[in-house]
């Protein structure tokens, strides 16, 4: 593999940790129904 491209390797694996993490923060948070129910109420309230 070529020295140039190591960083363009290490900055998609960086994005896809990135991606993961946030999937993953927004599946737990569903966990907690209140705040399921909170975000439905801000969402509709803005129609």
């Amino acid at each position: 593999m070529p020295a140039s491209r190591t960083p363009r390797t290490l900055l998609r694996w960086l994005g896809w940790l990135g991606v993961v993490l946030a999937l993953a923060g927004v599946f737990l948070s569903y966990l907690s129904p209140e705040l399921a129910v909170d975000l439905g109420n801000r969402v509709w309230s803005c129609f």
